[in-house]
């Protein structure tokens, strides 16, 4: 369930540590505390992945997210401990049983209901045994040196706290969105999930950061002129292809988060908004100006398909694309 503790710069939650002891074993064992799983493992417990489904996806740099839905129909230990920061929120599935332990935050036997989270600290030892049936859930991995770059008056209090069976609607919601859009492979839903990652961890380390009552007054961030026409100009010629936030962050001279500013401020949309504007703004113009197909003119436009900028189409301005041109 949670990423090894063998990470090193390259993210691989493949590698993650779910172990199922095999029947009875569990029973025998006693598991009874960390001591106890500890045990359990190094009596041959086998190490076998009951993972139904995975989607991981980078949400930008240092950050990576991950939505899974996992059977722990048999008695299931996790255990983590790396360099990152771990943010694991439960988003459905019954679970009869669930004991958690995080270096120096203590033990917690309680079950979790749908929308509580776990947050260990990077470093921090993380142990847990559960049983119940099949669970969906949400892992968000941090590093913590670009988790810190988002705040640098902060400085050492830019960590964050350990958090056992937390509740925080504004991290379910974002969890939830995060896995609905893990799938998706067009360049806005990436773009939705980077803005959607970066305003999570920022929501962490202001509610739930180790120094959360030194606030640091963010300085105010804007796109010069010159960036502004660059970014501009760069959509425009690109609008066919996958753009990214890095791509425009890189334009302007700008971090991602940075970038969410200051673009909101130069063109009053975020950036997710504006590329779509321009993109529906230019099959409005091939639907009246020319006779070609609209798949051709949806591929040419960067939707990916003729059904997917007709919903798109429909959604904006009530009408297909057809119905569009006929009445042009």
């Amino acid at each position: 369930m949670f990423t090894s503790a063998q990470v090193r710069c390259a993210f691989n939650m493949s590698e993650a540590l779910s172990i199922s002891p095999r029947a009875g074993e569990a029973e025998r064992a006693g598991l009874d505390g960390a001591a106890a799983l500890g045990e359990a493992a190094g009596q041959g417990w086998a190490r076998q992945r009951r993972v139904e489904r995975r989607h991981e996806v980078e949400l930008g740099h240092g950050l990576q997210f991950a939505f899974a839905t996992e059977n722990i129909a048999q008695p299931t230990q996790w255990s983590l401990e790396h360099a990152r920061h771990t943010l694991i929120v439960h988003l459905d599935g019954p679970m009869r049983r669930l004991e958690t332990r995080i270096d120096g935050a203590g033990r917690l036997r309680a079950a979790p209901a749908a929308g509580d989270w776990w947050l260990i600290p990077a470093g921090r030892r993380y142990l847990g045994r559960a049983l119940g049936g099949e669970i969906a859930y949400a892992e968000l991995n941090i590093d913590p040196a670009g988790f810190a770059a988002l705040a640098p008056g902060l400085g050492e209090n830019a960590g964050l706290a350990a958090r056992m069976k937390h509740r925080d609607p504004f991290v379910h919601g974002i969890a939830a969105r995060l896995a609905h859009l893990s799938e998706a492979r067009d360049d806005l839903a990436a773009m939705l999930r980077e803005s959607l990652g970066q305003a999570l961890c920022l929501h962490l380390l202001r509610e739930h950061g180790a120094g959360a009552a030194a606030r640091a007054a963010p300085a105010p961030v804007r796109l010069a002129e010159p960036a502004r026409r660059r970014i501009e100009d760069h959509i425009q010629a690109h609008l066919d292809r996958r753009i990214t936030l890095d791509e425009l962050a890189g334009l302007g001279g700008l971090s991602t988060h940075q970038l969410l500013i200051a673009f909101r401020q130069a063109f009053g949309l975020t950036p997710i908004q504006y590329v779509l504007a321009q993109r529906l703004r230019r099959v409005c113009l091939r639907l009246r100006e020319s006779g070609d197909d609209i798949a051709t003119i949806a591929v040419e436009s960067g939707f990916s398909s003729h059904s997917h900028l007709s919903a798109v189409f429909k959604k904006r301005y009530g009408l297909t694309p057809n119905e569009f041109r006929r009445q042009g």
